[in-house]
């Protein structure tokens, strides 16, 4: 069985390496818990807790009641920047993570329109083994991106998961790969969500520092009435409820969900999607929250064979 799904998503794992510029429309709303409104993404985001699929959950990019990290913690952690055409400048839009010299993992719809078609690769820039958000004309000598490629997203979105190749590699004296944790992702799991979103819901400006936050793994029946494509956190996405207004939101999308082994942050999952449980509430973001992430033990044998790295090096239980 685990053989089957292993040769299924690698099956499925489809790569973009097109030229040219690839411009966004506009049309739409936030597809996760990334993009901040710039360029990129103009539309004004929407608050949804009845939402039924993917596709109707609102993506947020902050972290709530977070405190600064630092590169010692998490030093395989990436900015990923995007810009509409060649003629617009560079903003900021996700958090990712480094997983191996030349790979960077983040959130499918980080890289993808509402459609789930691929942006251009050449409209990315990504900042490795940096806790201040890099800014102006410095992101343009920042890495550039080969090609991408996601594990069955544009037939399913809850398969919200990218692979990004790097023209050039990362020198460990600037970031190191990060490892995943492929054990049970069960609640009593302590984990910790970190990346540049902004820090209070309805902004557009991200955090200037890495910021962290401790959050809670569930697997109440909240997680499925709000998610239909949730069954269990043993499938490709984790469930995580907020009760005390920690949380991620807007631009910590892709960012990494991490618990600590052996002194060392390892990744459990990536930042997709989520809202506000109350339809009346407010905020999209913080208390009474609920959110998904990609759970990388799901992915983690496919990941292994696209970017070459051996699944023994690459995991952690």
């Amino acid at each position: 069985m685990l053989l089957n799904y292993i040769v299924l998503l690698l099956a499925i794992f489809t790569l973009s390496n097109a030229q040219g510029d690839s411009k966004v429309s506009g049309k739409g709303k936030y597809r996760g818990r990334g993009g901040q409104q710039s360029s990129l993404q103009s539309n004004s985001s929407k608050n949804s807790t009845a939402f039924s699929n993917s596709k109707d959950r609102q993506l947020i990019n902050k972290i709530i009641n977070g405190s600064s990290a630092t590169k010692a913690q998490y030093p395989f952690i990436v900015q990923l920047f995007t810009r509409s055409s060649s003629a617009t400048p560079f903003a900021f839009s996700c958090t990712g993570s480094l997983i191996s010299n030349q790979w960077v993992l983040t959130a499918a719809h980080c890289v993808t329109d509402s459609n789930r078609n691929f942006y251009n690769p050449s409209n990315f820039r990504v900042a490795a083994g940096n806790t201040q958000l890099i800014q102006g004309s410095a992101i343009n000598s920042q890495y550039q991106v080969a090609s991408m490629g996601t594990f069955g997203y544009k037939a399913n979105p809850s398969l919200d998961l990218a692979l990004l190749k790097l023209k050039t590699t990362v020198p460990a004296s600037i970031s190191t790969p990060a490892r995943f944790y492929t054990g049970p992702a069960v609640p009593s799991l302590p984990v910790t969500v970190a990346g540049f979103g902004v820090t209070k819901f309805g902004s557009s400006v991200p955090s200037n520092v890495l910021l962290q936050t401790r959050v809670d793994i569930s697997q109440s029946s909240n997680c499925s009435a709000f998610n239909s494509d949730w069954t269990s956190n043993t499938g490709p996405q984790l469930c995580q409820e907020s009760y005390n207004g920690d949380d991620s939101c807007q631009g910590d999308s892709g960012g990494p969900l991490v618990t600590n082994v052996g002194g060392q942050n390892v990744i459990v999952g990536i930042t997709n999607d989520g809202g506000n449980k109350d339809p009346r509430a407010a905020s999209g973001c913080g208390y009474n929250i609920i959110a998904y992430y990609a759970r990388l033990g799901y992915y983690a044998s496919a990941i292994s064979k696209v970017i070459g790295v051996p699944l023994s090096t690459l995991t952690v239980s």
